[in-house]
C-alpha cells in the first residue's frame, strides 16, 4: 500500500466517512504520481531471511567472543541473538546472511 500524503486541510473534521467506497486502482495510481512513487523500484527487491546465529557461529567453529570480534558485532548483540531476546535489525541480518555464504571473504574483508 502506497503512503500518500495530505496536508492539514486536505484531512478536514479527521472523521472517517465509512459510507465512501474504496479509491480504485486509477485513484491510488493518481496517488503514487502525485507522490512521485514507483512501483517499478520494487519489482526487484529482495528481503533477507531470518537467521540463525548461534547455527552461522557454530558452522564456522567459532566462540562467541571470537565470531563477534572477527566479524565486529558486539559480544552483547550477539548473545542477545542467540538467547531470542533480541533480533537482528535488517542491516545485521545482510551482514550475518553474507557471513553464513562467505564467511572467510567477510573475515578477510573487515581485517
Amino acid at each position: 500500500m502506497s503512503i500518500v500524503r495530505k496536508n492539514r486541510h486536505k484531512i478536514g473534521s479527521g472523521k472517517i466517512d465509512r459510507f465512501r467506497p474504496e479509491p480504485t486502482e486509477a485513484e491510488i495510481d493518481a496517488w503514487k504520481a502525485a507522490d512521485g512513487y514507483d512501483d517499478v523500484s520494487f519489482d526487484n527487491a529482495r528481503f533477507v531471511p531470518s537467521v540463525n546465529v548461534r547455527a552461522i557461529r557454530q558452522n564456522i567453529g567459532l566462540t562467541q567472543r571470537e565470531f563477534a570480534h572477527r566479524y565486529r558485532l558486539s559480544l552483547r548483540s550477539v548473545q542477545e541473538w542467540e538467547q531470542g531476546r533480541k533480533q537482528p535489525s535488517e542491516a545485521a541480518r545482510v551482514l550475518l546472511f553474507a557471513i553464513s555464504r562467505e564467511p572467510k571473504a567477510l573475515a578477510k574483508a573487515l581485517g
